[in-house]
């Protein structure tokens, strides 16, 4: 029924497309797999087919293009014919979705930082037009259904998040915009109307209704590297990198519904289902009878038209008219008689061609005003202005002096030059037209920069070698930002507001170049880009440096990605001649404006969404928004709650035992890198970091303190877990001295709720478990090492005894059945959990998991709960007289990587000891002990001569 999976590979230095047939229900079949090779060494990263045109597309990431083949089936074997339908993509994680009733494909740009949509009726290729480019940071995944006519994409920036709109680009919202990482790849399922997705960061495959609600985890699996996911009945397809397999999971439960694709030497990227049950149920294709001239795309129970990029609509809504503005985005660069264009892809494919619009010698420097589509120029006697549309040259103003730099602030409508013979920088207001001196007395001034947001100007100054000075637009605060001994020819000064960094080249006398990047006030200088290239000019466009350099043919354009630090493209326009000035024109992008958010997170204390010119604060997870629209809240739970960490997003979570609603704490800082408690005495939870010291903090965020952990040896003290005495606040903790890997002395040490510190055992491999039995008087822990083994003391420290011996097992977290008297503890060896009385009789095996880190256990009423990693479900609830009867727990998508687990109930731990009142009359401990207490002091202090329960000053 020509119905299967496509999925492009990499076998050695060639790309090429794997056929995997399915039947009529997805299951693949796997004994024949035939391959179409590509004619060129390519990259397929994504791939996408409209069955009912007979076409299949594929973005190739060395070539960045996407080419076509409009003649494809499943079982026909011949060499197919693949044209190019977009070139000038950008060489990243571009992603594909094709709508096959419209007959549209898209595709996300991360570093054009938009969204296109094309049209696949004729050969056409202009037909395009870019649908969405605001408030955009890096647009990746991308998914749509035709039936619903909904776009959903990813967009990496500061908050990842998951957006969602119509086919045409507008009502545009967000879906998901709490706890993502990575959302690189989203598949849509027409028939549930859910999409599925991969989460790079988390490690994870989550689903999640169309309207952003009931977000699961399908599938979480450590060291996993899954790139694509593809939807088709109760299948996901999805290709993993870090195995180079393509797996079958269940769509519900993430299990694997056959043995996943593997071959040696092969990769698998992109993957896409291409089968004749798509539509799956009946649709009128309004764009077939709609009239568009241009691009027609669906919505529910019509069409709308759009027209490509340059053009308008007329006001019947379906013809389009060339716009007065022709010139929308490009280079614009100058060389020794003419002002040239090209279009904006050049910056990636080298095969567009520019084309002269103006004639006018020896240009050196220009500027853009992009609000009112104006480029300035400066020759060597005189500054001109031209309407980017027509390229009518006027000239402003005859130069006094040799012009050394060109900038235009468009803050206050002011255009300045440096002129390096005078020593002046002059202002000439783009209304009046009548140039003034803004300051004089510099010595050699040139390459200004103008950060119009900032008020703050740039230069540099040739005086005893090299200089960058700044002042504040007011001409005050005049400071050298970078001296000589700093710099080397330094050279053609630009800005990055993003990084909030300046950006300039420097060419040495020994044949290595560079690009080099200081903060505003020139600290933190690094050299960006070593080439022995000559460098010439630097411009910045969406994070990346346009770079121009001499070369033997010409002259040569790189692009630098600011992100990853690496070249991304690099050619020579034929027949443009020496460069010698080069900007990028974008009228929907200002180079030094920056978004609502950018400053202070848009006053918002979780997240910030920009809408347009405007903003709105979220917030995370767990969290709700205050009143005043700004800061986050939660609603703490007093009892019957669990404690987990998630180390994916740096929170720790409150979970009710009885509903699973979720309450976030924010820890602001000295985020808990391994266990956590909470104390009932303090109405505290308490944790560790790696920085010697306890963090205790209320459960609504407030009153947050350290408490310093004293050096052993001079060494620091990183506490693993902790256990509180209910029924006296102390806290009792195992730990280690030195870093992880050189422990210098394990032990189980005490704090008192004033924070008094004393050690209690020692000469332990690596105690991590630990719990006490207060009521009993005796604490049990973990050892790790030579000589694993559960371990039994008393309070005190007392009578350390093994319990069990569990070499082969190598225990880790531990918990205590209050009701039965039974310990549970996980295992690293068994992947599973064990368990014996008090007594360290009934020793067995209760479950295991495969191929599953277990984290952290903890009992609550009748149930363990045991936090995983590598497990679908994050936490996991299984009952300990049945423990094959498991469910998940809190199995919410937004929780990451879920660590170490606490459980507090005012039902679980007796208070009632020897301690409970008055301290048991101890001035610092008061140690429960099985005959009763026994009082003790910290470190260094012994009890007073003749007492048993005061200690000395």
């Amino acid at each position: 029924n020509d119905r299967g999976l496509i999925v492009t590979c990499n076998e050695g230095n060639k790309a090429n497309l794997s056929i995997v047939a399915i039947d009529e229900g997805g299951t693949p079949r796997l004994d024949y797999i035939p391959s179409i090779y590509f004619p060129i060494d390519a990259e397929i990263l994504s791939i996408q087919g409209d069955y009912t045109l007979h076409q299949v597309y594929i973005y190739d990431r060395l070539t960045k293009s996407i080419y076509r083949d409009s003649n494809f089936s499943i079982g026909l074997s011949r060499e197919n014919q693949w044209t190019t339908l977009h070139r000038g993509l950008s060489k990243d994680y571009v992603k594909l979705a094709v709508d096959w009733i419209s007959h549209n494909i898209y595709w996300t740009d991360p570093q054009y930082k938009w969204i296109v949509v094309q049209s696949l009726l004729g050969n056409d290729t202009s037909m395009y037009r870019v649908l969405i480019h605001d408030n955009l940071d890096g647009p990746h995944a991308l998914a749509l259904d035709p039936f619903q006519a909904l776009l959903f994409w990813s967009d990496i920036g500061n908050f990842a998040k998951i957006e969602v709109s119509s086919l045409s680009g507008s009502e545009r919202k967000n879906l998901i915009s709490s706890n993502l990482l990575h959302p690189y790849s989203i598949a849509a399922d027409c028939a549930s109307q859910q999409l599925y997705f991969i989460d790079f960061g988390q490690q994870s495959l989550e689903t999640v209704s169309y309207e952003g609600k009931d977000r699961k985890v399908v599938l979480k699996k450590t060291f996993n590297y899954f790139f694509d996911v593809a939807v088709f009945k109760d299948y996901l397809y999805v290709t993993d990198l870090f195995y180079d397999k393509l797996h079958f999971f269940n769509k519900t439960d993430g299990k694997e519904l056959q043995k996943s694709l593997s071959k040696n030497g092969v990769t698998y990227f992109g993957v896409t289902v291409f089968h004749p049950d798509a539509p799956t149920a009946p649709v009128k294709a309004h764009c077939v009878s709609y009239g568009c001239e241009h691009i027609c795309v669906t919505k529910v129970g019509s069409a709308t038209c759009l027209c490509k990029d340059g053009y308008i609509l007329n006001q019947d809504m379906k013809t389009c008219s060339l716009s007065s503005e022709f010139f929308h985005r490009g280079l614009v660069f100058s060389n020794k008689s003419s002002i040239c264009i090209v279009d904006i892809r050049a910056m990636t494919h080298f095969s567009y061609d520019p084309k002269c619009v103006l004639k006018i010698n020896n240009t050196k420097y220009m500027a853009l005003d992009t609000d009112d589509r104006y480029i300035f120029l400066a020759n060597n006697t005189a500054i001109y202005s031209a309407r980017v549309d027509d390229f009518h040259l006027h000239r402003m103003t005859e130069l006094s002096g040799t012009i050394s730099g060109l900038a235009w602030d468009g803050y206050d409508r002011i255009l300045y030059w440096t002129e390096n013979s005078t020593g002046r920088v002059w202002r000439l207001s783009s209304e009046s037209e009548t140039a003034q001196v803004f300051m004089e007395g510099l010595e050699n001034p040139r390459d200004i920069l103008i950060l119009p947001h900032e008020r703050l100007l740039y230069w540099i100054s040739d005086r005893n070698g090299s200089t960058i000075e700044s002042s504040s637009m007011d001409r005050s605060n005049h400071q050298v930002v970078l001296n000589s001994a700093d710099l080397v020819n330094p050279r053609s000064l630009n800005y990055d507001p993003q990084t909030k960094r300046i950006y300039f080249l420097s060419n040495s006398s020994v044949g290595r170049n560079y690009i080099r990047s200081c903060h505003l006030n020139g600290s933190g200088l690094v050299t960006f880009v070593s080439t022995n290239k000559h460098l010439e000019n630097l411009e910045i466009y969406k994070g990346h440096l346009l770079v121009t350099a001499k070369d033997d043919l010409g002259t040569l354009i790189m692009s630098y990605s600011i992100d990853l630090w690496r070249l991304t493209t690099s050619g020579i326009f034929e027949n443009a001649g020496n460069i010698t000035a080069i900007k990028v024109f974008d009228e929907n992008f200002r180079q030094n404006e920056t978004g609502p958010c950018f400053a202070l997170n848009g006053d918002c204390e979780q997240i910030c969404i920009s809408q347009g010119k405007s903003r709105i604060c979220e917030c995370t997870f767990g969290f709700r928004l205050s009143t005043n629209g700004k800061t986050c809240t939660s609603d703490p739970i007093k009892d019957n709650f669990m404690l987990v960490i998630d180390y994916t997003h740096n929170y720790i979570y409150q979970i009710n035992l009885t509903d699973q609603k979720v309450q976030g704490i924010s820890v602001q800082g000295n985020f808990p890198r391994n266990g956590l408690t909470y104390s009932p005495v303090s109405g505290q939870v308490i944790w560790g970091t790696d920085d010697s010291e306890i963090s205790m903090m209320y459960l609504n965020g407030t009153g947050k303190k350290l408490v310093p952990l004293p050096t052993m040896d001079n060494d620091n003290i990183t506490p693993i877990r902790f256990a509180v005495d209910y029924s006296t606040g102390n806290i009792y903790y195992t730990g280690f001295s030195g870093d992880y890997f050189f422990k210098f002395e394990s032990f189980i040490g005490i704090i008192s709720p004033d924070g008094k510190h004393r050690i209690l055992i020692t000469g332990l491999d690596h105690p991590h478990g630990l719990v006490i039995y207060p009521s009993k008087g005796l604490l049990f822990y973990t050892n790790n090492g030579y000589n694993s083994h559960l371990g039994q003391a008393n309070m005190d420290g007392s009578l350390s005894a093994v319990l069990i011996n569990v070499e082969h097992t190598w225990p880790t977290d531990l918990t205590v059945d209050y009701k039965s008297d039974y310990l549970y503890w996980t295992t690293y060896w068994g992947d599973g959990v064990e368990y014996c009385k008090l007594d360290g009789t009934n020793y067995n095996t209760l479950t295991t998991f495969q191929d599953t880190l277990l984290n952290g256990i903890a009992v609550f009423e009748d149930y363990l709960f045991i936090s995983t990693d590598g497990h679908s479900n994050n936490i996991i609830q299984l009952k300990m007289s049945n423990p094959n009867e498991t469910v998940a727990f809190a199995s919410y998508g937004e929780l990451g990587t879920i660590g170490f687990i606490a459980i507090y109930s005012s039902e679980v731990q007796n208070r009632t000891t020897f301690c409970s009142v008055n301290n048991g009359g101890c001035s610092t401990f008061c140690f429960p002990i099985p005959s009763g207490g026994i009082c003790g002091c910290e470190d260094g202090v012994d009890l007073k001569e003749g007492s048993k329960t005061v200690c000395s000053n």
